[in-house]
């Protein structure tokens, strides 16, 4: 599963994919659908990411309020006061599961794989 707002992938992945009422998406990286890389800002870059993951998962049918759990990964945890602050805004409660660990990422600054619950049709409460 993909969407056009992600732009193409950058190797032998599916950005997301579909087991049950579950969206297991890929590593989303801080790229605009053109392949260049938002930014340089700390918080130009978590946005795109961010907006990725929702996007696959209106794709899906579900949205950034049902993610269960984030895998994110910064290149320094200097981001990592920064990061909790932009979860805060865009992620409510009941707050997902999340990992945060540093990493060695190549020329930028983030990236976020996450799952998603996918509600029945008409449901839209965990």
């Amino acid at each position: 599963m993909t969407s056009p707002a992600i732009g193409p992938v950058a190797g032998p992945y599916s950005p997301a994919v579909r087991v049950g009422d579950l969206l297991f998406v890929s590593g989303q990286g801080p790229f605009r659908p053109d392949g260049t890389m938002a930014g340089p800002a700390f918080r130009d870059q978590a946005g795109t990411v961010l907006d990725h993951i929702a996007a696959l998962a209106e794709a899906a049918g579900t949205s950034l309020a049902h993610t269960v759990r984030l895998g994110c990964f910064l290149s320094t945890l200097d981001h990592f006061a920064e990061w909790n602050a932009i979860c805060a805004e865009r992620l409510s409660a009941p707050l997902p599961a999340r990992t945060t660990v540093p990493v060695a990422l190549p020329g930028f600054d983030i990236e976020v794989d996450a799952v998603l619950w996918i509600p029945p049709a008409g449901e839209d409460a965990r």
